[in-house]
């Protein structure tokens, strides 16, 4: 019998091995749905995804901590894999997760490019350096053109040009460590700036990390540096705890140490020390209005503003897993050097004020078979506060997935480090229901809809009262045939803006073809009309991949006419590797993009370039301020390099 199953399961991987799937078809498809994300924050999980996916793990010895870094993952289809290795024993190959109940098509596509199968061997090398390989990039980016800030006197202090270096050297296990530097466009120095060294499953160490790092725990009300929140793919797990920072964001991380110990298989405890500086406009008595998040230092009013205010953290978390159940608790202090003052304007009167401040918060959780649900609720002493989430998942069958998020962040609560589901950016000021369907009604036929339902008792920025509004979206992807596939998605969201209730309508079509293996044709079609102005982008994408000399090529071409800005188009363009492009786009013009990257037969040698163009047919010029372009035309070339030893 046992025979059977093993040539069963080999013929499984070797369908599953025809499919070519890989990095950029995730990204495309992990991110179909992003419209309007923070980019910043889409760039950085996507960094950290691509490092997990260039280590990946063995999903015989994964632990539910790993399993917790693959967003796509819930804590039902964790507990059912490790239910399934516990009773049938370790995994041959991936092809097994065929037989794991509550592990689609899509699910095992995706984590494919995370983990491996390989039966753990008796003697595993533990020692801490052992097979340290080495990962060097550097990217220059050149602009074609000049902003108005290269021209004038007072204008930018530096050069147009970008530039990073990143470089990580590791193991896939115990060890790794990294640093990067960064210079953006008009600065005059490279002044972003980090490194990481990282210890992981040595003795009671169950990861430390010394230098920058992020950090999330429960459902990230209080802490959540570890999950980036869609939607369209809500966050149904609890946080993933200790993460070093891998990726170029210059304001989203912690500087210090934190470390996380194992005390038996049911208990572990973290704590985490931080002092960094932060940019700050202030006021004419030294007190802090803003703290800012763009990290640039282009102007001389930028550069005085640069590391202006110390910021100081201390925390930790308690965690207990049993079961399926999970309790956990979680807390921080924070000092900063001057003390908050944001104003008097109405919006801001919910701001923190202050200098030192605390945040606390209980998560709990279980997750059993085909239900989960959790939640976490905490207290904030920046304005005596009180916020709470809750979450429940129940997966009926293999095709079909109900899940349920409320909500509610009191406008008297803050948290600086809160990254949890939300119609705004923070998690304050709102009250919340998500209703959400993920569905497989029909082979080869997937469903995506949800409702969101959500209110601000506080009047927002440009509102002079309380405000509601609703969003509702469904997208359906059917697979055609091997080669070709359709996705469709309509959405509509009512949000109050201004105290005008603005209903916004937006519809995309897409077709993909495959003809060969070589050759990938997607055509797009999006639509967005508000409050009776309309605006429609068509594009056409041709990816062409040459096994010799290993070279794939990525151009996009697309049209654009909006009747104003109110109406504008958001659109996803092909980037480099590791990195994400997205812009929107109003008025009327076209757009082209053309990628190139090559690989050497040993793979450790990659070389990418990037050009992009805009045109505009309905003005002479672009941008406001001191990012104005003279011209309607925009060129940008980009080059990377990397090396893998």
């Amino acid at each position: 019998m046992r025979l059977l199953l093993s040539l069963f399961f080999m013929l499984f991987a070797s369908s599953l091995s025809a499919q070519k799937y890989d990095w950029d078809d995730f990204v495309e498809e992990y991110t179909s749905d992003v419209e309007r994300a923070e980019e910043e924050d889409l760039q950085l999980h996507l960094q950290e995804l691509r490092e997990l996916s260039e280590h990946p793990i063995n999903i015989n010895t994964a632990t539910v901590d790993d399993f917790l870094q693959l967003p796509f993952l819930s804590e039902e289809q964790i507990e059912q894999i490790h239910a399934y290795i516990y009773l049938h024993g370790q995994m041959q190959t991936l092809a097994e997760l065929r037989l794991v109940p509550l592990i689609d098509d899509v699910t095992r596509r995706r984590i494919s490019l995370f983990v491996y199968a390989e039966p753990e061997k008796k003697e595993e090398d533990k020692r801490l350096f052992s097979y340290l390989r080495n990962d060097f990039s550097s990217r220059f980016d050149i602009p074609l053109y000049y902003r108005l800030g290269q021209q004038q006197e007072n204008g930018y202090r530096g050069d147009a040009l970008y530039h990073r270096i990143r470089y990580t050297i590791g193991n896939s296990r115990h060890f790794k460590a990294g640093l990067r530097i960064e210079k953006d466009p008009g600065e005059r120095y490279y002044d972003s700036y980090g490194a990481y060294a990282m210890m992981h499953d040595v003795g009671i160490l169950d990861k430390v990390v010394v230098g920058d790092y992020r950090i999330g725990f429960g459902e990230g009300l209080v802490l959540g540096g570890s999950i980036w929140n869609s939607k369209n793919t809500p966050s149904l797990k609890m946080q993933g705890g200790i993460r070093p920072m891998t990726g170029m964001d210059e304001v989203n991380f912690l500087r210090g140490a934190a470390v996380t110990l194992s005390l038996g298989k049911h208990i572990s405890m973290s704590a985490f020390g931080s002092y960094r500086k932060r940019d700050a406009t202030l006021t004419n008595e030294g007190e802090v209005q803003t703290l800012l998040v763009t990290g640039y230092h282009r102007t001389e009013s930028e550069w005085e503003r640069k590391r202006n205010v110390g910021s100081a953290v201390l925390g930790g978390n308690v965690k207990w897993l049993y079961k399926g159940f999970h309790l956990g608790a979680t807390g921080y202090w924070q000092k900063f050097s001057r003390t908050l003052n944001p104003g008097t304007q109405q919006y801001r009167a919910i701001y923190p004020k202050g200098s030192s401040f605390g945040v606390v918060g209980l998560n709990y959780g279980y997750t059993r078979y085909r239900l989960s649900f959790g939640g976490e609720t905490a207290y904030s002493t920046a304005g005596s506060g009180f916020a709470t989430i809750n979450r429940a998942s129940w997966t009926i069958t293999r095709n079909y997935t109900v899940s349920v998020v409320q909500r509610f962040y009191a406008y008297q609560y803050y948290s600086f480090y809160a990254s949890s589901l939300a119609e705004n950016s923070n998690a304050q000021n709102e009250s919340g229901v998500l209703l959400h369907l993920q569905a497989e009604p029909l082979a080869g036929l997937q469903l995506t809809a949800y409702a969101d339902f959500f209110h601000h008792p506080w009047p927002r920025y440009r509102m002079t009262h309380s405000s509601t509004g609703q969003e509702f979206s469904l997208q359906g992807i059917y697979i055609l045939s091997k080669q070709h596939s359709l996705l469709a998605r309509y959405q509509l969201k009512r949000k109050e803006n201004g105290d005008v209730m603005e209903p916004h309508h937006r519809a995309k079509l897409q077709w993909t073809c495959e003809p060969t293996d070589k050759w990938r044709l997607q055509s797009t079609a999006s639509f967005h009309n508000v409050l009776g102005r309309n605006g429609f982008l068509v594009c056409q994408n041709v990816r062409y991949m040459l096994a010799k000399p290993n070279l794939s090529i990525n151009s996009q071409l697309g049209h654009f006419n909006t009747d104003d800005y109110l109406s504008r188009i958001y659109l996803q363009s092909p980037a480099l590797y590791s990195s994400i492009s997205s812009a929107s786009y109003y008025g009327k013009g076209m757009l082209g993009v053309l990628t190139c990257r090559w690989k050497s037969k040993n793979e450790k040698w990659m070389l990418e370039g990037r050009y992009s163009l805009l045109r505009y047919f309905d003005r002479d010029e672009q941008g406001t301020g001191l990012q104005r372009i003279l011209s309607p035309w925009k060129h940008d070339l980009s080059f990377q390099l990397r090396l893998k030893i």
